[in-house]
């Protein structure tokens, strides 16, 4: 109150004190650094869960075309029965009964759309959102509750396979449940209902996630050594029982996965490079731990795509690997129980790995989505690893350090939103609108072998059936029967080619090969390119034949098992 305004003789009123029903902060206490470190680390936190649920609504709706892998698992399970899921699957495919189960009970209520078959892997990726901070709450400190928060909400593979017909979203979702149970069991060993959850999760996770087994396997070890250590005979038998109900529940679901190869050649071809060499005799297989075992699990699932090799890359990789083992050393020392819980399900995997049953990741772009199950844990170790750089440096350069680290670990995560999402892969979609506005009567489509699966989604919604369709052939590794393959379309004069995700094999472009002889044998009328596809319309009468004899230089082909035409190229037409 202003003196000059108070009457003389007057006496002031003291202030009212502060309402302590009110939630308004009292202004005359003095600041709580305790409660401004809660509040912001909250902020934090519910700022990583929102920006990475927007990450997955907007890749969900933006309704991008299916592709390859896509394509080939929806072609074996849309116009199948419900037995015909316990069916060899072709084109190499093999998928929890329990997602398939979930992909067909929402095509039967919302119809056959892409939002219909992404929306299981939606629910599932902000499933993980909700879930996460609660377990993140279990296993880290409160410094690193944020970073590790952040690491798992922005995951680019997460942001990713929540908007895709795959089912590598519950892998994160499962992980994360057992592994908060397996926490609580450790802390209540005898609690009834922990162990009744505990069970029951298990029993229904393999059936969704096919690397699940793993996570029961690693933290049931754990527990079941703890209470052996302990002496606890009462709770050793317990999750003995617990044990057998999982291995009942998996034998079921394995057997139901192994019925649905029907080459499992191909597979074991496919993924060769991801099996631990447990007597490496060649250079690549004595590289294989520091490329695969060290760098692969901090390199795809975190963030950097495929092969990049760039100095960021190779930056951000050294950092998330240097944070992991200051983590790993803090935690051993001081949280050694969580620790275990983490890892131990990685430790599994790699012995699956060595008995070839199961890759640890593998060299070709985006086989990392193995290990998507291992990213919490990861996630968890390392923010527990940048929170642990303050007490190796002094106050300031402490802070330096972990906003530094921090920046570093979340920069591929930063980088595939600004620059990735909505991330598309084929977009056949515009191209077939393109060539419904384009049509005329007696017009041929010729279908590219790698682009036959999506094709067959899509052709019942434009009008494309057997009899106006040609299946290209695949010649992956004998190029040179193209033309012919090609010559059954010669003397059409309106015919469409569609190409999808062209892809050189051993170093041989298929895509120029095809488009180079179209253009000697007829003439190009009209094309269109999206992303990861283009359709092409050509005039193949006899008349627009170039003269001269066609020629192309066709390098010198190393066959390949993995990539040969098989499995995922199998030349199958599903066309009615």
């Amino acid at each position: 109150m202003n003196p000059a305004a108070t009457a003389r003789g007057a006496v002031e009123e003291p202030p009212a004190p502060h309402d302590r029903l009110s939630r308004s902060p009292d202004p005359t206490a003095a600041p709580d650094p305790v409660a401004e470190a809660r509040a912001k680390r909250r902020r934090l936190v519910g700022f990583a869960l929102v920006l990475g649920a927007l990450l997955r609504l907007a890749q969900y709706a933006v309704n991008r075309s299916l592709w390859l892998d896509e394509g080939l698992l929806v072609s074996n399970f849309l116009n199948r029965s419900w037995a015909g899921l316990f069916e060899p699957f072709h084109r190499g495919q093999t998928s929890p009964i329990g997602f398939l189960a979930l992909e067909k009970l929402a095509v039967a209520a919302l119809g056959r759309s892409e939002y219909a078959l992404r929306l299981v892997p939606l629910l599932a990726g902000l499933a993980t959102l909700v879930l996460l901070p609660r377990v993140a709450r279990r296993f880290v400190t409160r410094a690193a509750l944020p970073l590790a928060v952040a690491l798992v909400a922005l995951a680019p593979f997460l942001v990713y396979y929540s908007s895709e017909v795959k089912q590598y979203g519950f892998d994160a979702l499962s992980s994360l449940l057992l592994l908060a149970l397996a926490h609580d069991l450790a802390r209540r060993p005898r609690d009834r209902r922990l162990l009744a959850a505990f069970c029951a999760a298990g029993v229904a996770a393999v059936w969704l996630s096919q690397p699940t087994v793993f996570v029961l396997a690693g933290t049931g070890t754990v527990l079941g050594l703890r209470a052996l250590r302990r002496g606890d005979r009462r709770t050793v038998a317990v999750l003995a029982g617990i044990a057998a109900a999982w291995v009942a529940s998996f034998a079921g679901a394995y057997l139901a996965a192994r019925h649905q190869l029907e080459d499992p050649v191909y597979m074991k071809a496919f993924w060769r490079t991801g099996f631990f060499p447990l007597a490496p005799r060649t250079l690549q297989e004595w590289t294989w731990i520091p490329r695969m075992l060290l760098a692969r699990p901090f390199r795809e699932p975190m963030g950097i795509m495929g092969l990049d090799t760039s100095p960021l890359s190779v930056v951000t990789t050294a950092a998330a690997m240097g944070v992991f083992a200051c983590g790993f050393a803090w935690m051993r020392r001081h949280r050694r129980l969580r620790l275990a819980l983490l890892l131990a399900p990685a430790g599994f995997a790699l012995a699956a790995s060595a008995a070839h049953v199961y890759p640890f990741a593998s060299e070709f772009l985006s086989s990392g989505r193995v290990l998507v199950f291992l990213l919490p844990s990861l996630a968890f170790v390392m923010a527990e690893g940048v929170a642990s750089l303050p007490r190796l440096f002094p106050r300031r350069a402490g802070r330096a350090a972990v906003a530094a680290a921090s920046a570093l670990v979340l920069l591929p995560a930063a980088a595939y939103a600004a620059l990735s999402v909505p991330h598309l892969r084929s977009e056949v979609k515009p191209l077939l609108d393109f060539v419904n506005e384009q049509r005329r009567p007696g017009d041929l489509m010729y279908v590219y072998y790698n682009g036959q699966s999506v094709f067959e989604y899509y052709a019942p919604r434009y009008g494309w059936n057997r009899a106006n369709t040609v299946a290209g052939a695949c010649a992956r590794f004998a190029p040179e029967r193209y033309p012919d393959d090609l010559a059954r379309l010669r003397g059409r004069p309106r015919v469409w080619v569609l190409v999808v995700e062209s892809m050189p094999v051993d170093g041989f472009d298929e895509k120029k090969f095809i488009l180079a002889f179209l253009d000697h044998v007829g003439r190009r009328l009209d094309d269109r390119v999206a992303v990861g596809a283009g359709v092409y319309l050509y005039d193949l009468r006899v008349e627009n034949t170039r003269p001269g004899t066609f020629t192309y230089p066709i390098p010198v082909m190393h066959p390949d098992p993995a990539l040969d035409c098989r499995g995922a190229w199998e030349p199958l037409s599903q066309l009615k």
